[in-house]
């Protein structure tokens, strides 16, 4: 079974399946953009794989935060969702 998406090193591993059938190739998401435009140019496809794209690129942003405090955390976490 060829993964769709995976988390690998840090980072989020996501199937081009607009490449598919001709070609098995998988972006190297290191930011929750990269994530987001996978998503909007239909990398990845169907509503399970999808919600866990997304919950996958929040994870990104949010290990990015370096907020001390829960609010200042929430503020900057908020324009990522």
């Amino acid at each position: 079974m060829i993964p769709t998406i995976e988390w690998k090193n840090g980072f989020v591993n996501m199937l081009d399946q607009t490449r598919l059938p001709i070609e098995i190739v998988y972006a190297e998401c290191k930011d929750y953009q990269t994530v987001a435009k996978g998503i909007k140019e239909l990398w990845v496809r169907g509503a399970p794989a999808i919600g866990i794209a997304a919950a996958m690129g929040i994870a990104l942003g949010a290990q990015r935060i370096k907020a001390k405090s829960f609010d200042a955390f929430y503020e900057e976490l908020m324009p990522i969702c």
